[in-house]
């Protein structure tokens, strides 16, 4: 082989080498390496305790209409404890209740029970159908959570990313849990934690970025309905009080959406709050609360739960 061919054989070794490189380095400079490190790190922690704690309800049919079940994780003692709704994220698209099982496991360790639902993922499901689930799930806590040890008046509604859009939904529009034969005014309170709030906001961001979103798009049944599927346009003087969690890196939902969901609650003289965790993305303040005691999501939201009461006066 000439020496002129084993040069260019030797650069275009080179080239495809930084190819490579570069590929490896903006897949990790987005933080999903360390994303799917912690999720596998979570799931092989969950599995075990959710196959052997005894206080623990597992896939409760929470509704005949959907089929979809529900997990409720309770104190080993006392009662009327207070009671997190906690709705999964995953881009409409991915993940169940199971995977979350450290959120029931870190609660109960404070006096909270927790209830984790299932809903249906797209393609099989739009907003709609989610948020009618995920309203059919939050009526059956109202109902029957007293037999888990929970008190009915003190339900707080949280969810993450696309959770936090279908919690959003159901805690803010009254038409989802009217439909089940409850008010939005009987939630005690609602957490949104990196919630998509504003549908049209997130869609700038994503073009912003180089994206389409098309599952977003897909889920929302179309840009015509981007209002329409969006939590900031129904928040009124009934909104339950509410804290936003988000972090300030966040890559995904940025933190301007909790900003502006809080200007509407702010206007609409909702009593809430809003943490912004400085140096945290999408979901690694999440994954500290999975693994770590110390954590403020663990005490921001124990906090919240705890200290929430209806007023029924």
């Amino acid at each position: 082989m000439s020496e002129g061919k084993m040069n260019r054989r030797m650069i275009e070794t080179i080239v495809a080498l930084l190819h490579v490189l570069a590929t490896v380095w903006a897949f990790v400079n987005r933080g999903e390496i360390v994303f799917y490190w912690n999720l596998f790190q979570v799931d092989r922690a969950g599995k075990q305790f959710y196959a052997e704690y005894p206080h623990l309800a597992r896939g409760v049919a929470y509704s005949p209409r959907f089929g979809m079940g529900l997990d409720v994780y309770s104190p080993a003692e006392g009662e009327n404890h207070p009671v997190l709704i906690f709705i999964h994220g995953g881009g409409w698209d991915k993940y169940d209740r199971k995977l979350f099982t450290p959120v029931g496991q870190k609660f109960i360790e404070r006096g909270i029970v927790v209830v984790i639902p299932d809903y249906t993922l797209y393609p099989e499901a739009g907003y709609e159908q989610m948020t009618q689930e995920m309203a059919a799930a939050t009526a059956w806590t109202l109902e029957n959570i007293d037999q888990y040890g929970g008190d009915p008046s003190r339900v707080v509604i949280a969810g993450h990313s696309a959770g936090g859009h279908l919690a959003g939904l159901v805690a803010t529009d009254e038409v989802w849990l009217n439909f089940e034969g409850h008010t939005n005014q009987e939630l005690c309170g609602f957490i949104g934690l990196s919630g998509v709030y504003d549908i049209p906001a997130q869609m700038v961001f994503e073009r912003s970025t180089g994206g389409t979103a098309p599952v977003m798009t897909a889920v929302m049944g179309g840009e015509a309905n981007f209002a329409a599927a969006s939590p900031s346009r129904y928040v009124f003087p009934g909104t339950p009080q509410t804290l936003l969690i988000h972090g300030s890196l966040d890559d995904t939902v940025p933190f301007s959406i909790s900003q502006e969901f809080q200007q509407k609650l702010d206007a609409a003289g909702i009593p809430n709050e809003l943490i912004i965790y400085p140096t945290k993305g999408h979901t690694d303040f999440l994954f500290d609360g999975f693994s770590d005691p110390s954590a403020p999501i663990l005490n921001d939201i124990s906090d919240f739960v705890q200290g929430c009461f209806l007023d029924v006066g």
